[in-house]
């Protein structure tokens, strides 16, 4: 899965996959979450929100089933 590098205090990388529906965020205390069942547009709307960080929490933390890898 390819992530892409954001700019915020505590997440370095999101990606992507459409296919399986999962969502990775790669954060700076050295810890990788998937996140599973993510929609695109899901994927979009953190990837557009002025605050990545807030947006995570408000709509992916708490929505959706994770793994640490």
């Amino acid at each position: 899965m390819n992530r892409y590098s954001v700019n915020d205090r505590n997440i370095i990388s999101v990606g992507y996959d459409e296919m399986n529906k999962t969502l990775e965020i790669e954060f700076k205390l050295q810890a990788i979450h998937q996140y599973f069942g993510v929609s695109l547009d899901e994927f979009v709307a953190l990837m557009k929100a002025p605050e990545i960080e807030t947006h995570y929490f408000n709509y992916v933390y708490c929505q959706y089933y994770f793994d640490v890898d």
